[in-house]
């Protein structure tokens, strides 16, 4: 419970901050709910006792009629506060409020995860939890935990005082069994809460197979192959099996379950016995016997009574373990950066004996990796897929750290930089850019966030990359909007992104440019030209063109070839072919690629 009051201290603390009306109003409603109830009982049984002395004639209806309003206002109290103040102003707000501030604190936090938390299971696990959990969580308990709490509480004490006043020991037979049920409960949520989390693993990948059916590009191409009908068998076919594994998971503990749920059951018809006793020797009135008999089977045992109040005692295990993940996360190494702030004053690149392993695995990709690049160079790394070529250059961006040996800019290992010197070293393409659904010019001027809104430096990097040329031809020119995502959006070719990804590197006159098999999706001719005009922009930068199409090779300064971890060959263009050794294979095996047919006109992407 230690965890829950900490939880309760921040979000009292985010709601202080942004809606301390909340706080207060939240309460007062959940008292006046809670006093309403055990008051509603009494005013119940007087009603019952003196409609049958008007029915009498014993009573004048005039003195009958002010406790016949008093009920229905009573009766009515919970509805107008619980309903209409608290479900349409007091609830939507505080969710407003507390899903906005939690969604900002798990995203910050994200943004300074160390990159290698997002390629690992394990992390993968603990975020995902996180992020849709916690939220849950804090939505469950404020308000709704918390005004039950405070609501079930003062009507439950009001009706135990009222059924104290028949016998005080009437109170061990309703407690009793129900503080066992609580106990049993408690452990058997624990229970079910340690096993549910097993099949956390299936319901990830059932979500993702979901996403697959449902998202744009997957449906169109599902829509051709005609593979849809089947891969919606297949998802139905794997939920079924999961469904049953849950119906089985149930009905083991359904047995349980009866019995504990039903040890308050044998207290309500007893103590309804007792009372119906106490009644024929005229020791209860019928009011107070109708009164009692209905909130027994009614709100005593409810989620407006006893229930209520120890929900969140029941519900326990499920809210730590929630928040565990919620600390979990937060305890994730996040990126470190140096306390230098100055740029160096020239651009190399050194990797010295550089070693590395993805966790979780074995095998290391690179191994005793040593290399220069020197200010102003531009060298091609080549290499077969899956030899570590973008592993490399994640360890240069600072993604991952190295298991042994370092990295060097200017003659300063990487890692004693500042995240500011950092930013604005490298101009990076990726394989895999990013398609912002953002406005042309926006989606040019994130390649530094500090320029962004500086006109010229965006018209700048446009021009660089020949972005300028078709957004002449969007209706919005370079305030238009890009993607399907929004309403009004635009949708580019493979080449016009490309183009705009090559313009975000160009963004801040960074000094070292990456190309990242960045083309690795157009044929080979138009790859090489894209890396000839990219080589021809980055004259006087340090440049780094990585791919497993030799194209790139032909127009750099110098070559790495990557092979089984480690630097095979290293030379010219020229060099490498003379030789004959591992690059001369490689290029006499894709040389025909770049072999134009006769006269046949180059079209630009």
């Amino acid at each position: 419970m230690k965890r829950i009051f900490k939880a309760y201290s921040q979000i009292f603390r985010i709601l202080a901050a942004n809606g301390p009306f909340l706080i207060v109003a939240a309460f007062i409603s959940a008292i006046i709910a809670g006093v309403a109830s055990p008051l509603l009982l009494v005013i119940n049984s007087q009603v019952f006792n003196m409609g049958l002395q008007v029915a009498a004639g014993e009573m004048g209806f005039s003195a009958y009629l002010p406790y016949l309003v008093l009920y229905v206002i009573l009766a009515l109290l919970p509805v107008l506060v619980g309903d209409v103040f608290v479900s349409s102003f007091i609830k939507p707000r505080c969710r407003l409020v507390l899903r906005t501030a939690y969604k900002g604190m798990l995203l910050k936090k994200l943004k300074r995860l160390r990159y290698e938390h997002l390629e690992s299971k394990n992390s993968a696990e603990v975020i995902d939890k996180a992020y849709h959990r916690v939220e849950e969580t804090v939505l469950s308990l404020f308000p709704d935990a918390a005004q039950q709490t405070i609501t079930a509480g003062i009507a439950a004490v009001g009706t135990l005082w009222l059924l104290g006043t028949v016998r005080w020991w009437l109170l061990l037979i309703v407690l009793i069994p129900f503080a066992f049920e609580t106990w049993f409960a408690q452990r058997f949520y624990k229970s079910v809460s340690d096993e549910m989390e097993t099949y956390w693993k299936q319901e990830h990948s059932y979500n993702l197979l979901s996403r697959m059916l449902r998202s744009r590009e997957h449906v169109t191409e599902n829509h051709l192959l005609g593979s849809g009908e089947f891969l919606i068998h297949t998802y139905e076919q794997r939920l079924n099996k999961r469904n049953r594994e849950y119906e089985r998971f149930f009905l083991k503990h359904l047995r349980r379950s009866f019995l504990q749920q039903n040890l308050t059951r044998f207290a309500q018809i007893g103590t309804a016995i007792l009372l119906l006793f106490f009644y024929l020797k005229g020791e209860v009135s019928i009011g107070l016997l109708i009164s009692l008999t209905l909130a027994l089977f009614g709100n005593l045992f409810s989620g407006q009574g006893l229930t209520g109040l120890v929900k969140t005692i029941r519900a326990s295990e499920q809210y730590i373990r929630n928040f565990d993940f919620y600390d979990n996360y937060f305890a994730l190494s996040e990126e470190e950066y140096g306390p230098e702030d100055r740029f160096p004053q020239q651009f190399d690149i050194r990797f010295e004996n550089v070693t590395f392993t993805y966790p979780g695995s074995k095998t290391p990709v690179l191994r005793g990796v040593s290399f220069l690049i020197r200010p102003g160079e531009r060298v091609s790394l080549v290499g077969a897929n899956g030899e570590g070529k973008s592993t490399l250059i994640k360890l240069l961006l600072g993604l991952f750290q190295p298991d042994s040996g370092q990295i060097l800019i200017g003659g300063k290992p990487l890692s004693q930089y500042s995240h500011r010197v950092r930013s604005h070293l490298f101009g990076t393409v990726f394989q895999d850019f990013v398609k912002y659904s953002i406005p042309l010019r926006e989606n040019v001027g994130i390649g530094d966030i500090e320029r962004l809104q500086d006109p010229d430096a965006v018209d700048a990097a446009m021009v660089k990359a020949k972005v300028d040329a078709f957004s002449k031809t969007l209706e919005k020119g370079k305030d238009a909007l890009l993607g399907r995502d929004f309403e009004g959006g635009v949708e580019l070719s493979g080449g016009q992104w490309q183009r705009i990804a090559i313009a975000r590197a160009f963004m801040g006159d960074k000094p070292i440019l990456i190309l990242d098999e960045p083309t690795s999706q157009l044929d080979p001719i138009a790859e090489s030209r894209i890396f000839s005009e990219f080589a021809q922009l980055s004259a006087g930068k340090t440049s780094l063109f990585i791919s497993h199409r030799l194209g790139s090779a032909t127009i750099a300064d110098r070559v790495l070839v990557l092979s089984e971890g480690k630097i095979a060959e290293e030379g010219s263009h020229e060099q490498l072919l003379h030789n004959g050794g591992l690059y001369a294979h490689m290029f006499e095996a894709q040389k025909q690629w770049y072999m134009k047919k006769e006269e046949e006109p180059f079209v630009d992407i």
